[in-house]
């Protein structure tokens, strides 16, 4: 399957220009990752068809939102591929590791995104307010959550990449999550070869 076929596939329909960024993105970051690890990806068919593809899947959720953080972005997903898709909305890469800092500036720069903000911080220490909190794989439900709570806004929401369902069901019965409190809803995505979920946690007051 060609690159351009794998995004039709999951519904993505972009301009050729965007589809050609999201493969320079692969390749940008298999080059860098011969000197730096930042993707345990060898190839760029891999990286782009198991992280960037799975990145998108969640793509209609973030469709509301202008004004996105990343926590733990590492490589830059998801927001990268997002904002290569939404160029009008706003991205915030939180990574406290200096060398994927530096490498998500890189991309940044080559790939000419001027809608993301690369912040090499601890996510603990960052002062501002978002509309959408979200995460691929820096940690569970119950640590994101205190992030989200420290971070959003009225009507904000959290948004988690996670795998399995039964290991999303051990992470929501953490005791900081208080369920009477928000609304969480989980939703299965669409992807051919692993069970992906997307967590969304929102506050009902």
């Amino acid at each position: 399957m060609d690159y351009y076929s794998a995004l039709e596939n999951i519904g993505i329909n972009i301009d050729e220009s965007k589809k050609e960024k999201l493969i320079k993105y692969s390749s940008i970051v298999i080059d860098y990752n011969k000197n730096v690890n930042i993707t345990g990806a060898k190839t760029i068919e891999d990286f782009f068809y198991n992280h960037v593809i799975d990145s998108l899947l969640a793509l209609e959720i973030f469709s509301s939102y202008d004004n996105i953080i990343d926590i733990g972005t590492g490589a830059g997903l998801p927001s990268i591929p997002l904002a290569i898709v939404y160029d009008n909305k706003k991205f915030t890469l939180c990574e406290s590791k200096n060398k994927k800092a530096e490498f998500l500036r890189l991309a940044k720069d080559q790939l000419q995104l001027n809608n993301i903000e690369v912040k090499c911080i601890n996510a603990y220490e960052i002062k501002e307010k978002y509309d959408i909190i979200t995460s691929r794989a820096f940690s569970d439900i119950s640590s994101l959550f205190k992030i989200f709570n420290k971070l959003k806004k009225k009507n904000s929401k959290l948004i988690a990449y996670k795998g399995k369902m039964d290991k999303i069901e051990d992470e929501l019965k953490e005791p900081n999550i208080q369920k009477n409190k928000y609304n969480i809803e989980i939703k299965k995505l669409s992807s051919e070869d692993k069970e992906r979920h997307i967590v969304i946690i929102s506050s009902n007051l």
